[in-house]
């Protein structure tokens, strides 16, 4: 095969020019930090950076739910804490109120105190987490206690408008946690029982007080220690599940940075020996492309 000056001006170009997209690559690796700038830097390298990103995204997020969900709990345990305080309160002014020999008077003050109480039941009832009434079931946008009007001897009434429908978090594939209490199925009975209290000591019913009323105040503490059990157990677990997502994260970013991010310093030596080669190239390509006869004829 015959090799002319023109093949060989345009091998020199075409190896010139491959040197030169090597030292650009290297020079964008070392201006990023990441060996994978494109699909077709590595391929294979690219679909197994994009799986762990992934997976780091699905593991921030299951993280950010449990930690709402915490948050949620939380804010559960302490109101249910309150009412709990609220109901021992309670109970200790039916047996102060349980004995016979009170005056008139004295039954008066406790039902007034027992009034404030079944107020503060009602707040309680009415706790919000970030903008979410956490005892409303599925109608968190309102209030699920309220005061419809007053009876006969001026005490309010209150109804209830929440339901008992799960709100739940799913903290990870396939798996979910249920983070509200159903308000509907305590605080109305409770805020019942302390009206029924109240009554009870206005009208000096002392009998009712001290059968009727702290059985039921004592069953509500029971049921509010029951939940608050329950609701310290998720707490705990999702406290735990929380640490392990942090560990993993830790580790697939680990993995993510070696599988993307560029070696610094062997790409600043490959860098300069793509630069020595190029230089190479054109003290050789000078000495090849040697003038011809029609560089004469000019």
């Amino acid at each position: 095969m015959r090799v002319t000056t023109n093949m060989l001006g345009i091998n020199f170009l075409r190896d010139l020019n491959s040197r030169l997209e090597q030292i650009a690559k290297r020079q964008e690796e070392l201006s990023s930090g990441r060996r994978l700038n494109r699909p077709s830097d590595d391929p294979l390298g690219v679909m197994g950076a994009l799986r762990l990103r992934a997976q780091l995204a699905e593991n921030r997020q299951y993280h950010k739910n449990m930690a709402d969900a915490v948050d949620w709990l939380n804010t559960t345990e302490s109101a249910l804490r309150d009412a709990l305080a609220t109901v021992q309160r309670a109970r200790e002014l039916a047996v102060a109120g349980a004995n016979s020999d009170l005056p008139p008077g004295a039954l008066q003050a406790l039902s007034q105190e027992v009034e404030q109480l079944q107020q503060h039941l009602v707040d309680v009832a009415n706790t919000s987490y970030a903008g979410r009434y956490i005892f409303a079931g599925t109608q968190t946008d309102r209030p699920p206690c309220y005061q419809s009007g007053n009876d006969s001897q001026g005490n309010p009434i209150y109804n209830w408008q929440g339901n008992s429908g799960i709100i739940s978090y799913e903290i990870a594939p396939s798996t979910t946690v249920q983070v509200n209490v159903s308000g509907i199925d305590i605080f109305p009975a409770m805020v019942n029982s302390l009206a029924e209290l109240r009554n009870a000591l206005q009208s000096g019913q002392v009998t009712i007080v001290s059968s009727k009323c702290l059985q039921e105040l004592d069953q509500h503490m029971d049921s509010l220690l029951g939940i608050l059990s329950r609701v310290g157990a998720k707490v705990k677990r999702l406290e735990m599940g929380m640490e392990r997502l942090e560990s993993n994260e830790a580790d697939l970013t680990r993995l993510l940075s070696q599988t993307e991010d560029a070696d610094m310093a062997r790409t600043i030596v490959s860098l300069k020996t793509q630069e020595n080669v190029y230089r190479a190239a054109l003290a050789v390509g000078a000495r090849l492309l040697q003038p011809s006869l029609v560089d004469f004829l000019r």
